[in-house]
């Protein structure tokens, strides 16, 4: 049956309608989505809010410091090197310089010329023994005269003749400063005698131990 002009502009109008609802649909097809998007993230959001939180991580435990103690072993050792260790008289520093110069002009341990001074006068410029030795290293005249100096009762001078008669003594004893140490109390003759040892004297043997314990503690110090 032919189709009338009426039943084509009826066809035209509904094929027309259909496209434009299509076009329709497919407008709102991405904004719908994105809507469902949204309400999806939401519901995440809500839901992780009303979740417990992780525990927070323990802090790393602290390390407890280490008392370090003395081996008792040693205490022994180390109280017997400090107790009772010699020391200078207070008047040695206003020699200082003088013993220093007069020391190392000749090649004498200083240290060694103040123990023999701390032994023989403890810094007394005016010490006088019983035998005549006079000032801070007890020089008698007579050896004062022998090394050379002639006015012994003058602390500059009396250095000068102790260091000097020290040094004739260290080169007579091969440098053994304890020999002449010895033999700066009894004379070289008598260590000689004794073949070249300490002769069993108490008064050369407590010179000795008094002038070496000095001597030593003023390396060490």
């Amino acid at each position: 049956m032919r189709a009338t002009p009426i039943s084509c502009l009826f066809k035209a109008l509904r094929i027309r309608a259909l496209l434009a609802v299509s076009a329709v649909g497919i407008a709102v097809l991405p904004a719908w989505q994105e809507h469902r998007a949204r309400v999806a993230a939401a519901a995440v959001e809500d839901n992780s809010a009303s979740l417990p939180l992780p525990p927070a991580p323990a802090p790393p435990p602290t390390r407890q410091a280490t008392l370090l103690l003395p081996n008792p072993d040693l205490l022994p050792m180390v109280k017997a090197q400090t107790a009772n260790r010699p020391t200078f008289d207070k008047k040695a520093s206003n020699y200082e310089e003088l013993i220093q110069t007069t020391a190392r002009e000749h090649d004498v341990s200083p240290a060694l010329v103040k123990a023999v001074i701390q032994a023989e006068s403890r810094f007394n410029s005016h010490a006088i023994s019983a035998q005549g030795a006079v000032g801070l290293m007890q020089i008698l005249p007579s050896t004062a005269r022998s090394v050379g100096v002639s006015t012994p009762h003058a602390p500059r001078e009396n250095v000068l003749a102790g260091v000097r008669y020290l040094k004739t003594l260290l080169e007579e004893f091969g440098d053994e400063e304890y020999l002449a140490v010895a033999a700066y109390n009894c004379g070289p003759e008598i260590i000689k005698r004794y073949g070249n040892k300490i002769p069993p004297y108490g008064e050369t043997n407590s010179f000795v131990a008094q002038v070496m314990e000095y001597y030593q503690s003023h390396i060490e110090s």
